[in-house]
């Protein structure tokens, strides 16, 4: 409890002071040579050291500090008696890297005192001989203790900077001499979130963030998990986002880490933006580690209580959880031959996004081991055959597989797969490139450490640890193929070759996976077909053929099945044309970009159904209109926030987008996907609207263009067009005054010299 009153008394104490600054002749950062640190004491005097442990008796700063390794201070103000946290500073001196840099501050007892350290046995642990680890140690206890973190990114930014807390994180790997970290964010230390864009992501808030040591892979490559999760991510699975670093305690270097995420509702949060409430996250069997168990039991009972091969029973099942995640999951791990997944799944589902659950590919350092493992057979078994498959752990897929429907998509993803983000080329080009990426800082990494650096290797054995990789890659696509071809008893198979043309203007489906290159090459098994969809953006049609022959024999609604046709290779054609343009005279006459509102004006003399038209902006949102029959010169207003007052004869439609203030694109297209009209704009000042001057290509021999202005006129036509008519209707006016005053002149005259000639008649 002491210790507590003590931190939140320093928090108070800052705040009172936090008014206050404390100059320093260098920020903290790198430098390329050394130099004396210089600090202002106008303030009080500056307390220092070298651990985060500033009290009273902590060194008084007297004159400038020689800088000239790499360095990290703790400094406090003490002044009225109070000793006032200033943080700490980390000064690198010719230290080059393309990594992040972490820098702890923390109490040295904090970490090694015979008792209460974090990082040491403590005085209740025993040996267990059968785990051969020391049990009830200080480490595997969930201790806290204080830290100051700074995280340069590889900027050489300093983007952290705050007190924290400090863990131990893992399961057993907490028990090898080196151990990953986690850091917590907590109100106690002064902030409840690490704000930073740690993982190149745009800043986010995050209560932890993990410093890993790599694993069961940190005496090898210190980067394995996170290769295989940077494949898995291609995929479309949840993983864990990276960043590479070297870490540094009390200026102590104590290696390569990787900063991940942790794990938790936050993360869900962070990645989908659905909030923390209402997220249930479990893992292994059925472990709770934020909210409920209760949905995932119910799926169990449900698969336990029906037949799969039943497609009501299934349908139902995809309602509760992402069966193609879950599947791409499976193939993953089988891939990597991962035997440590029975106890690192994990799964989660959130209330405010769809409520099924997923997956989350992470903790792989297991795998890649022999690339003829045989987990596909291993965690399809309908009994336990291996530690690493105990039927719980392999429930769901079993029964998922009893269904066709399933069985043809893990089959076919399996295929597709292994010729894309599982090939060989392509899982070497991933080794290649954290090869490249780590061998530098290795080189540091072993040369410079000296913590926990006994028996660890160095930069041949590390090498080799990268080539067995490799290997890997290179056998284990056809290995894992052989496997799932006798697993599902498959006789033949075909080459299938998709060729696109104009690729950015449309998309190509294969198994609902989204072509990425403009030629694709693979192996299919001709038992089944291949979902194959052809999307064209809005605006675009497609043509070509499958084997010479056109799309319209084979295709309708854009998506069927390929099947080879005994055929032992299938070409498909692909060409994405743009549309011609709409006969319709609809135009964009307005748009609002403070409120996120446009309009359109119907130029025709007739009505014009919008039914099934697009709007689309140039973030590629795309709104398609519901019913609107849209009148000869009337408006049809398109509004993202909620329009209270509206306009008699207007038509109002909501939205799914905003519209940008200063750089946006609008199009409009028509039922046939034909283009209608469109408007672009960058703006350097932000009025209230850009709009036409006339909602006709010309008028009165004006012609048509945009401005942006002050004006808002949505729903009506603008003020120039207004006034233009008004000046048109008072000349109109005018000059019929003219006539009319003409005419009754003329008459005037006509009868002033009618009766002048009848007078003159007379006499």
């Amino acid at each position: 409890m002491n210790k507590w009153i003590s931190i939140f008394l320093m928090f108070y104490c800052s705040l009172l002071y936090s008014q206050q600054e404390i100059e320093f002749s260098h920020e903290a950062g790198f430098y390329d040579t050394p130099f004396y640190l210089d600090i202002d004491t106008s303030e009080g005097r500056i307390l220092y050291a070298f651990q985060n442990n500033l009290n009273r008796r902590s060194s008084v700063y007297r004159g400038p500090i020689l800088i000239d390794k790499n360095t990290t201070l703790s400094f406090a103000l003490y002044k009225n008696d109070s000793v006032i946290k200033l943080g700490s500073k980390s000064f690198f001196i010719g230290f080059e890297t393309d990594f992040n840099v972490v820098a702890l501050t923390i109490s040295k007892k904090s970490l090694y005192d015979s008792i209460s350290g974090i990082y040491v046995h403590g005085p209740n642990a025993y040996y267990d001989t059968t785990l051969h680890v020391m049990l009830r140690s200080n480490y595997s206890k969930k201790m806290e203790k204080e830290v100051f973190i700074e995280l340069f990114n590889k900027q050489k930014k300093r983007i952290i900077s705050q007190d924290a807390g400090f863990r131990i994180f893992g399961g057993m790997t907490i028990y090898y001499p080196e151990k990953s970290i986690r850091i917590i964010a907590r109100k106690l230390y002064g902030n409840s979130r690490l704000k930073a864009d740690v993982f190149d992501q745009g800043k986010k808030k995050y209560k932890q963030i993990i410093l890993r040591h790599s694993g069961n892979d940190y005496k090898k490559t210190r980067f394995k998990d996170v290769l295989s999760t940077t494949i898995a991510s291609e995929s479309g699975l949840d993983v864990q986002a990276n960043q590479p670093s070297h870490l540094f305690v009390n200026s102590e270097y104590w290696g390569v880490y990787n900063i991940r995420e942790k794990l938790n509702e936050y993360y869900i949060d962070n990645n989908y933006d659905c909030g923390t409430e209402g997220v249930d996250m479990l893992q292994a069997y059925n472990k709770v580690e934020e909210g409920s168990v209760v949905k995932y039991n119910q799926l169990l009972d449900f698969i336990e209580d029906n037949n799969l091969k039943d497609s009501e029973n299934y349908e139902h099942v995809k309602t509760i959880m992402d069966v193609e995640n879950f599947a791409n999951f499976w193939i993953h791990q089988i891939y990597i031959g991962n035997t440590d997944s029975r106890g690192n799944i994990r799964f989660w589902r959130s209330d405010s996004l769809d409520g099924r659950f997923r997956w989350i590919f992470y903790d792989t350092d297991l795998g890649w081991g022999s690339f003829n493992s045989t987990l596909l057979e291993d965690f399809t078994s309908p009994i336990k055959t291996k530690w690493y498959n105990p039927t719980w752990s392999t429930f769901l897929l079993r029964n998922l597989l009893k269904n066709k429907e399933f069985k043809d998509y893990f089959i076919n993803q399996t295929s597709y797969l292994l010729h894309t983000n599982l090939s060989t080329d392509s899982v070497q080009r991933k080794i290649n490139y954290f090869e490249t990426m780590y061998k530098d800082e290795m080189v540091y990494h072993f040369n410079n450490r000296k913590r926990f650096q006994t028996y660890q290797g160095d930069m041949r054995k590390w090498q080799k640890e990268v080539d067995q990789l490799k290997y890997f890659a290179l056998k284990r696509d056809n290995s894992l193929w052989s496997q799932l071809k006798k697993k599902f008893n498959l006789s033949s198979e075909y080459k299938l070759t998709i060729n696109i043309k104009n690729p950015e203007n449309g998309k190509v489906y294969l198994n609902n996976n989204e072509l990425q290159s403009t030629i694709f090459e693979g192996n299919f098994f001709s038992e089944l077909g291949v979902p194959f969809c052809i999307l064209p953006d809005v605006g675009y049609s497609f043509t070509g053929n499958i084997d010479s022959v056109p799309f319209d024999v084979h295709i309708w609604n854009n998506c069927d099945d390929l099947y080879p046709d005994l055929e032992k290779e299938i070409t498909v054609n692909i060409s994405f044309i743009e549309n011609k343009s709409s006969k319709s005279s609809v135009v964009i006459n307005e748009i609002d970009y403070v409120n996120d509102c446009f309009e359109i004006f119907n130029q025709e003399n007739g009505i014009v159904n919008l039914k099934d038209w697009k709007i689309v902006d140039k973030n590629n949102n795309i709104y398609t209109v519901e019913d609107c029959m849209l009148e000869s010169g009337g408006f049809a207003v398109f509004h993202f926030n909620k329009i209270e007052t509206r306009i008699n004869d207007v038509i109002y439609q909501k939205i799914n987008f905003r519209i940008s203030s200063s750089n946006e694109l609008i199009s409009i297209y028509d039922n046939n996907g034909d283009f209608v009209d469109s408007v672009s704009y960058k703006l350097t000042n932000i009025e209230n609207s850009y709009s036409r001057n006339i909602p006709f290509n010309s008028f009165e021999d004006i012609q048509y263009k945009w401005e942006n202005n002050s004006d808002v006129t949505i729903g009506y036509h603008n003020t120039f067009y207004t006034n233009t008519l008004l000046e048109i209707q008072s000349v109109k006016d005018r000059n019929r005054i003219f006539v009319i005053v003409g005419i009754i002149f003329v008459v005037i005259i006509g009868i002033f010299l009618y009766r002048r000639k009848r007078s003159t008649s007379q006499s």
